[in-house]
């Protein structure tokens, strides 16, 4: 990571304190003793937003919530939880959540200790799981310091959630699914939780199916390409491409992201055609276009198939590889990129 550590949002003191008090709240009532992360419901907020709750402790290991995000944070929990899950190293680097983490001092950023040492924070000595860390995660970003905004959504999230765990404690069908699949979950809305008590009547199951990921926009064709279609046909040669997180994160300038590696491989030799490295906001066009175009510049011939492993990337890729007379193959390993993603993952000390 660079040298130069970015610097905090600015949130108003006030609004710590309030989700200080939140999250004290939220300890105290220790609902991971009846609750644990496979118990799911929803939150919806005024503009009618859904977050989805996780109540962590269960495992008596970490002690607190995570409060995922819209789609992607609910993608985020069915992949999660999917044990089929075909990507599951790439599925950690899609979460969108907002966490409190209740742990040690020595866990805390000097910025989290400032807060709570303006805020009076002063754990008992010695006392366990005392300190509390709050964080937010986006896809592709590094858990980074909250902003007001989301203060304030995680502070009136974790009320309702606790209002939320004090109903299920009363009554057993709280999270009683109705459908084969446990998708229709219990929902709620925020505004209902901070009114008063909770009771059933306030409760009503939605079904949250989502639809398959959407597939990327088709990137633009270079009109560069056009020479690469006349090169001589290789009817052996099939390339291996793929786009992954690292797992260490950098900083160019604000917030630290783990950088997506772009990589174009021979499937014979693993010789690396194209490779380049992007941030979160980069589009994945761009990216595509970029690493095919560095292959291009140094390869004679042209192979005779692509090599992918995402099935939502097939209608993106087909009109760029017809443009070349090159066929895309879905195919369910990658060998090369598979090696080379693991000699990083050593490299990087994983």
């Amino acid at each position: 990571m660079a040298s130069l550590r970015p610097s905090a949002p600015e949130v108003p003191l006030e609004t710590w304190r309030d989700l200080l008090a939140a999250a004290q709240a939220f300890r105290a009532a220790r609902p991971w003793d009846w609750m644990d992360d496979s118990d799911l419901f929803v939150l919806v907020d005024e503009e009618g937003r859904p977050f989805f709750p996780s109540v962590l402790g269960a495992a008596g290991q970490v002690f607190g919530l995570a409060l995922y995000r819209g789609e992607e944070g609910l993608r985020f929990l069915f992949d999660a939880m999917d044990t089929l899950e075909e990507h599951l190293p790439e599925t950690a680097f899609r979460q969108d959540a907002l966490l409190l983490d209740w742990g040690a001092k020595k866990a805390l950023a000097p910025e989290d200790l400032a807060v709570l040492a303006a805020l009076g924070h002063a754990p008992r000595p010695r006392e366990r799981q005392a300190w509390p860390c709050f964080r937010s995660h986006a896809p592709g970003w590094f858990p980074w310091f909250l902003d007001a905004a989301e203060a304030r959504a995680l502070a009136r999230g974790t009320r309702a959630l606790l209002a939320c765990a004090e109903l299920a404690r009363r009554d057993e069908d709280f999270f009683a699914p109705n459908d084969e699949d446990g998708r229709v979950l219990p929902t709620v809305d925020i505004a209902a939780t901070l009114a008063g008590s909770l009771d059933a009547n306030q409760v009503e199951w939605r079904h949250w199916r989502l639809p398959p990921p959407a597939p990327p926009p088709p990137p633009s064709i270079r009109a560069d390409w056009a020479a690469v279609r006349t090169r001589p046909l290789n009817p052996r040669g099939a390339l291996e491409f793929d786009i992954f997180h690292l797992r260490s994160p950098v900083a160019d300038s604000g917030r630290p992201y783990f950088p997506r590696l772009a990589l174009l491989v021979d499937g014979a030799s693993g010789y690396v055609y194209g490779m380049e490295m992007a941030p979160p906001e980069r589009a994945w066009g761009d990216l595509v276009v970029s690493t095919w175009s560095k292959a291009w510049q140094t390869a004679t011939s042209r192979p005779a198939t692509i090599a992918i492993r995402r099935e939502e990337w097939l209608p993106a890729l087909l009109p760029l590889a017809e443009h070349l007379g090159i066929k895309v193959e879905l195919r369910a390993e990658l060998p090369f990129i598979e090696e080379a993603r693991e000699s990083l993952g050593q490299f990087q000390g994983r």
